[in-house]
């Protein structure tokens, strides 16, 4: 392992960025921090907490915003081996990164976060999207994968590569994982904690779970 990226979108972050960007600095980690539109200075609160920022001029949605840093980190000569996308809200714990870096020396592509040893801690209309997005996707696909949205996840730089991402929202997570797992992925489960405490998630419980279900069906073939 030479090199591991931790990707981080941030829309309004509040102070939480700073939380999480000065618990990433003790780790043998680049911190690439994406802007997605923010007006509550999280971009300079990053910048300020030694991260690279990306800045986008204006919202784009969770999904685009990981899509321009992926182009940015594969664009480069020297590519990381991995690539940690966290959030940078406080629901993803920092301390827990290192969970994910004792993986990457293992068999897997992809490393995906599950909260459900503390399913009673994830809202009632999150937990239900997760179990329903965990039974289709095993329909789908085969994989048993115990927590379809948790966005707290690592995959190897080559493999994304292949990947073609194109979802703009939170269903991005979901399309990752149908187009990882169509293509061979190998993938293991973190156990990671629920968090829902803070800042409020700017996840809309009917219109991005109608477009996680969209994606779902989009990228099965």
């Amino acid at each position: 392992m030479s090199g591991v990226v931790v990707l981080i979108p941030i829309h309004n972050g509040g102070p939480n960025v700073t939380a999480v960007l000065e618990g990433l600095g003790a780790l043998p980690v680049r911190r690439l921090v994406v802007d997605d539109g923010s007006t509550d200075g999280s971009g300079e609160r990053a910048r300020a907490a030694g991260a690279e920022v990306l800045p986008l001029r204006r919202r784009c949605g969770k999904g685009a915003a990981l899509r321009h840093g992926l182009a940015r980190i594969l664009a480069e000569n020297e590519r990381p081996d991995w690539i940690v996308f966290m959030d940078g809200d406080g629901q993803h714990l920092p301390s827990e990164v290192p969970r994910f870096l004792a993986r990457m020396d293992g068999g897997a592509d992809l490393l995906l976060g599950t909260r459900m040893d503390q399913g009673e801690r994830i809202p009632a209309a999150r937990r239900r999207v997760n179990n329903a997005g965990s039974f289709v996707l095993r329909l789908m696909t085969g994989h048993a994968v115990p927590d379809t949205q948790c966005g707290f996840r690592a995959i190897r730089a080559a493999f994304a590569a292949r990947l073609g991402l194109e979802s703009d929202g939170y269903e991005i997570e979901t399309e990752m994982l149908m187009k990882a797992l169509r293509l061979g992925a190998r993938w293991e489960s973190v156990p990671v904690s629920a968090v829902y405490e803070g800042e409020p998630s700017h996840f809309r419980p009917v219109a991005d779970t109608y477009r996680i279900c969209m994606a779902a069906l989009r990228h099965v073939r």
